[in-house]
């Protein structure tokens, strides 16, 4: 009988536009209507190239990896942004709220005084693209190339 009303209130919530993924938002965030589009656009993806160099290379390198110039005095140490488990797991929402709102407990602040939404979104869409594989990167003109294969040693 407890599996049912589970049942019953996920499906109630889905077409309210309120994802379970998102539940753990706070709720503008949740409502947060993502740019899909803009997300793979090249010219989004270079701007947020560009605000990563300005505001987020310190900390997290970059490759993005969590290895920046600040990185070893932090403690939790800064994302690695090129993990593929966490960019799978993590929905473009989830990005835009870490950098509008920071993340309590870290080094990470609030851009949301210094960037706009429109600005917040190029990284989201730039963040995206650090992965090799990342999810939702269909253009691969922008995505970091994998890494060449290794090549077998003379003997």
């Amino acid at each position: 009988m407890r599996w049912m009303r589970w049942a019953a209130l996920a499906a109630s919530l889905s077409p309210s536009g309120c994802s379970l993924g998102d539940y753990d938002l706070p709720g503008p965030y949740r409502r947060l209507e993502v740019p899909a589009e803009g997300l793979v656009s090249r010219e989004t993806r270079n701007q947020g190239r560009v605000i990563f160099r300005l505001h987020c290379i310190l900390c997290h390198g970059e490759l993005g990896d969590g290895r920046g110039v600040r990185a070893r005095d932090l403690s939790p140490q800064p994302r690695n942004l090129t993990d593929l488990e966490w960019q799978a797991r993590t929905d473009a929402r989830h990005i835009y709220y870490a950098i509008a709102e920071g993340r309590q407990g870290t080094a990470m602040p609030s851009w949301k005084p210094t960037l706009n939404a429109g600005e917040i979104w190029s990284l989201v869409a730039y963040v995206r693209t650090l992965a090799p594989q990342a999810p939702g990167i269909e253009d691969s003109d922008t995505a970091r190339p994998a890494a060449p294969a290794p090549q077998p040693r003379e003997r």
